[in-house]
């Protein structure tokens, strides 16, 4: 028996036709999903450069103005002055929306951030302890100095009256805040370099912001 060829082919057309458009349907809808976690990521990664730029550029601040001048002082334990009034709000780094990042050439790159966190905690620790130590041991001491000896004396004489342990913890906890900030810095502005490169690197075309110290 006979078939029309007609009749093959409207029906074979009507499913090529529903086919094709099933399948435009399906690449438009992945194409969306994937513009959509691109954005997603490129917000994030901005996210969180942006967050630990913020706290980079509060240690180096506090380092122009507390630190630099006193770097090579010899009795800078005792002329760094404390941080009045010091308030400081902990990283807020969304780990989750980072995860994208396992995936990239960088797999270690969330652990990095995770360290660089902990790194601006123990600044910001040996910041506080040391500004509270300057007012609760030091201050005393230097006040009741000036009252038997005017307004100038010697750094010896500080220690003298200080005693031996207090002095060797201010001396410590004020190199601790040269190198805690220092190497917070340091490791923060690679951190934001590496993680920008990533992501310009996984996301070509789409703005990655920067940063400058």
């Amino acid at each position: 028996m006979d078939f029309p060829l007609g009749a093959i082919i409207g029906p074979l057309m009507t499913l090529v036709a529903a086919f094709f458009g099933a399948w435009y349907a399906f690449k438009l809808h992945d194409n969306k999903d994937k513009r959509k976690r691109t954005e997603h990521d490129v917000k994030a990664a901005n996210r969180a450069i942006f967050e630990i730029s913020r706290h980079c550029n509060r240690l180096a601040t506090f380092r122009k103005q507390f630190l630099e001048g006193k770097r090579n002082d010899p009795h800078r334990d005792y002329s760094i002055l404390p941080v009045a009034g010091f308030s400081w709000d902990k990283p807020e780094i969304d780990y989750d929306s980072l995860v994208f990042l396992f995936e990239s050439s960088e797999p270690n790159l969330l652990t990095e951030i995770s360290s660089v966190e902990q790194e601006i905690t123990s600044a910001v620790d040996v910041i506080r302890q040391r500004s509270d130590f300057h007012v609760k041991r030091l201050q005393p001491v230097i006040e009741k100095l000036e009252k038997q000896h005017g307004p100038t004396f010697s750094p010896n004489l500080i220690s003298s009256a200080l005693g031996p342990k207090d002095s060797r913890v201010l001396r410590m906890l004020t190199d601790y805040n040269y190198t805690c900030v220092d190497s917070a810095i340091t490791e923060m502005q690679k951190v934001m370099e590496k993680l920008a490169g990533e992501v310009r690197s996984l996301y070509p075309g789409h703005v990655v912001i920067s940063f400058k110290l």
